[in-house]
């Protein structure tokens, strides 16, 4: 008894110094040397499918700025990635926390090494790497890589991180106050919309929206451009659309905290102080996603989703849904806050609608209704399948299911079945769902056969998925509509320099890798029949000459080999002379 009392309270404070992390802003130093301290993305923030995991530092639009350790500590984990982060770094401190340094250009020289003979090792060039606490130890100051553009970056910046490193919960830095960005401005309210929601049969039904206009009437305070109360249903909640800005960027950044009154009474709050990555998703049920994955502003929906945690909320009574009667007239004021403690206020009035204009839901009788909380599986008809886990959506939905009217077409991929509609991509999944084709293909396309998403024009794009026993079992993160194909081209290897080229002037050696529908999905190449490292960015791999030992003026072999995600298969082969 005594045993598990002792396991229960060693487990509440794992929670709380996991969840409840506060920082020493003296214990770190700035990641960066030698740059102007701007920032091109604040911690949280809407992206497309996750909450942004750091901050973004600006390297003055240039490679090669020097990035040191913020903490002693030790490097952890090496990453080594085309996609994601690119080059990255994990350093692990003594007081519990981990710093991530992304999209790097190159590692300090040790790091370097061993990077380079575990590559050659696993015969892998992308590689993610635990290191020994004694392997690379690291001062507080001390420069351990240069900053750069690799992974899925759109320019050069470092991402940063700061997470609890027991939980991996990524922290707000900036609100914590490890960085202090210039920023005097409050944020921006943009634009309101109103829903009005009901419930039938265990499903949510929204309106469709009623959208408001605001100004800006001093520096920190909006108004609604309609000067009367806005009017209102029995229930329902707002969606408010604003972002932030710093001094001296053109960049916009996410809202820290949205807090919502009634009559004086706080009813909601958002707040972004972290998140565990099993959370980031959830940002799809924060914001009012059909109009979040149009917009770079922050659209943020002040009301909670059946399927979304409370964690994300400090306050949230009822949901936050408003309960307005007929003709009751109530006074709504919404604060956002950005991370550095500016602050802008939108106040208005409401007033009920009388019974008969408030929104009247209804459900087809024979409406498919997937609950968010239950398994969920339906035949559309003999060739397509759908299977939704619990989990999978953030509300319970009526899910619309039928054979589309849309021709999938392409000229270089053979379509081998009509396209079916699995409900909107308007509605967003947390995770993703199964979708099963039974269908005979020919023998011959049995490796190659696929599954395609189709858009409202008919062009296809690779799904992902693999054909055997006259069935193929896919899985998507988005609804959509989707059709059977089969690929069997194979990607295309372009060396981009001459059969021959005397290379004994350069030290990389570069070939452009393209594929017609499914992407790449490996590659390797050999030079003397020797396995050689190869850096992928942006459709073309890199050969590092000089760092292979490719040297001694005489002719040398080379060979490339790439696979498509269908698993079509090419081998390319040349000379140079270095």
């Amino acid at each position: 008894m005594r045993r598990g009392y002792i396991l229960l309270i060693i487990s509440l404070l794992t929670i709380f110094t996991a969840y409840g992390q506060k920082l020493d802003p003296d214990y770190y130093t700035y990641p960066l040397k030698n740059v102007a301290g701007y920032y091109s993305a604040n911690f949280g923030e809407m992206r497309p499918n996750h909450f942004h995991s750091g901050t973004d530092f600006k390297t003055d639009g240039v490679e090669g700025k020097s990035v040191v350790a913020v903490a002693d500590g030790y490097v952890a984990r090496v990453a080594y990635s085309p996609s994601g982060y690119g080059l990255a770094l994990y350093v692990n401190h003594p007081n519990g926390t981990t710093s991530v340094y992304g999209h790097l250009s190159r590692f300090r020289k040790d790091i370097a090494d061993f990077v380079f003979e575990e590559r050659h090792r696993q015969q892998r060039s992308r590689i993610d790497v635990e290191c020994k606490p004694d392997q690379f130890k690291v001062k507080r100051g001390e420069e351990i890589a240069k900053s750069g553009n690799t992974g899925s970056s759109m320019g050069p910046h470092l991402h940063f991180e700061i997470r609890n490193t027991a939980s991996q919960k990524t922290l707000n830095i900036i609100t914590q106050g490890l960085v202090k960005p210039k920023d005097s401005i409050s944020p921006y309210i943009m634009k309101l919309h109103y829903f009005e929601v009901d419930t039938i049969q265990g499903v949510p039904v929204h309106s469709k929206p009623a959208t408001y206009a605001v100004y800006k009437s001093d520096d920190n305070t909006y108004r609604t451009k309609q000067t009367s109360p806005i009017k209102v249903g029995r229930k329902g909640y707002f969606v408010v659309e604003c972002s932030d800005r710093k001094n001296d960027c053109a960049n916009t950044y996410g809202v820290y905290n949205l807090k919502a009154e009634i009559d004086g009474k706080r009813y909601f709050e958002y707040r972004m102080d972290g998140f565990t990555f099993d959370m980031s998703r959830y940002c799809n049920a924060v914001s009012w996603y059909p109009q979040q994955r149009k917009s770079r502003n922050e659209v943020m929906r002040m009301a909670r989703l059946q399927g979304c945690p409370e964690s994300f909320y400090p306050v949230m009574t009822n949901n936050g849904l408003i309960r307005t009667a007929a003709a009751e007239q109530r006074t709504i004021k919404i604060t956002a806050t950005d991370d550095c403690g500016n602050s802008s206020t939108l106040s208005f009035e409401v007033v009920g609608k009388p019974d008969a204009e408030c929104f009247k839901p209804t459900l087809s009788p024979d409406a498919v209704i997937a609950e968010y909380n239950h398994d969920f599986a339906h035949k559309i008809d003999d060739t397509v399948s759908v299977i939704i886990p619990r989990g999978a959506l953030y509300e319970s939905i009526a899910l619309a299911l039928r054979k589309s009217d849309i021709t999938p077409k392409s000229e270089s991929v053979e379509i081998l079945s009509p396209a079916y509609t699995i409900h909107n991509g308007d509605t967003p999944l947390h995770k993703s769902i199964g979708v099963v084709f039974t269908q005979k293909v020919a023998s011959e396309l049995h490796p190659y056969t696929t599954m395609a998403a189709v858009d409202s024009a008919g062009n296809i794009s690779y799904a992902g998925g693999r054909y055997q026993y006259n069935r193929l079992a896919g899985r998507t993160t988005s609804f959509g509509t989707y059709c059977l194909v089969a690929d069997t081209t194979p990607p295309v290897i372009s060396p981009q320099f001459e059969q021959g080229q005397d290379m004994r002037s350069k030290n990389r050696l570069s070939v452009r890798l393209s594929d017609n529908f499914a992407g790449i999905a490996s590659y390797n190449a050999y030079i003397d029949e020797k396995w050689v490292a190869v850096d992928y960015s942006r459709g073309r791999i890199h050969i590092d000459l000089r760092a292979e030992g490719i040297s001694g003026g005489k002719k040398h072999t080379i060979r490339v080999v790439a696979k498509d995600n269908c698993g079509n298969k090419t081998s390319w082969e040349g000379e140079f002379i270095r």
